[in-house]
């Protein structure tokens, strides 16, 4: 299992809307060296918000606790990845050599990179963290409502 902290921020209609705590790459031990962290540090690093379900007892400004299976982080990884990888080979042989080659690669490319936004469409509502019972702190830190 996966585990993250996150801090809740708002709780309406049953559901509740969670702020994450850290980013992964911020402490991970490999940051100055990842290339994964290079492109992070491109990307808009706006807030993400998640809307789960709420957990009992739970109020706005506690901190909780969330997993996900490593099954799940795998299957995600996956429909991202595998499809224009498999396009992108696929197109460069079905292009043959010259011209072809580099076409059908750049349109295999495409095609794996629309169907890997459909895969994860299709995985969103499956792969979700899960909050572990109890809010994690019973330290409350006021949030100022919006």
């Amino acid at each position: 299992m996966i585990a993250e902290r996150a801090r809740i921020v708002g709780i309406a209609g049953g559901r509740m809307t969670l702020e994450p705590l850290g980013s992964a790459c911020a402490t991970c031990g490999s940051v100055k060296s990842c290339g994964t962290a290079k492109v992070g540090k491109l990307l808009p690093s706006g807030q993400r918000r998640l809307v789960l379900p709420a957990v009992a007892g739970g109020r706005v400004g506690e901190e909780i606790e969330l997993t996900l299976p490593e099954s799940a982080l795998l299957a995600a990884a996956a429909a991202a990845y595998l499809p224009p990888l498999v396009g992108l080979i696929a197109g460069v042989v079905i292009g043959g050599s010259g011209i072809g080659g580099p076409i059908g690669a750049a349109l295999g490319l495409a095609l794996g990179f629309l169907a890997a936004r459909a895969l994860a469409r299709g995985l969103a509502g499956r792969v979700q963290p899960v909050p572990l019972g109890r809010p994690v702190s019973a330290h409350v830190i006021p949030i100022e409502k919006e």
